[in-house]
């Protein structure tokens, strides 16, 4: 399995939060669910972070059966869509988005 990670680091603009939140949650996710490769979405909405912790909004993980489905995923037409929703929503927010692509191990 393959998890894409999109970090949104930094801070929603004041009074946006719920426009944010309502975008990312009703808007991108069913966009990604619709992509190529695409098998789950999960959005994780920072409540407790430890002092210290890194400045992050939220985190969007995308998973994938493998890379092959990450790939098809970043090479579909329909993602044209995703990012320009992306960028209408980043106008809500002050920071930057960051992606990481994880492999997924096995426990042992």
């Amino acid at each position: 399995m393959w998890v894409r990670s999109a970090i949104w680091m930094g801070q929603i603009r004041s009074g946006e939060e719920e426009r944010f939140r309502g975008a990312i949650d009703g808007d991108l996710v069913p966009i990604l669910l619709g992509l190529p490769g695409v098998r789950g979405t999960r959005v994780l909405w920072p409540r407790r972070p430890e002092p210290g912790a890194p400045n992050i909004a939220c985190q969007m993980l995308v998973e994938f059966d493998d890379q092959k489905g990450l790939d098809a995923m970043l090479a579909s037409d329909g993602r044209q869509r995703l990012r320009t929703r992306v960028k209408e929503i980043a106008a809500l927010f002050d920071g930057e988005m960051k992606h990481i692509d994880y492999e997924v191990g096995t426990a042992a």
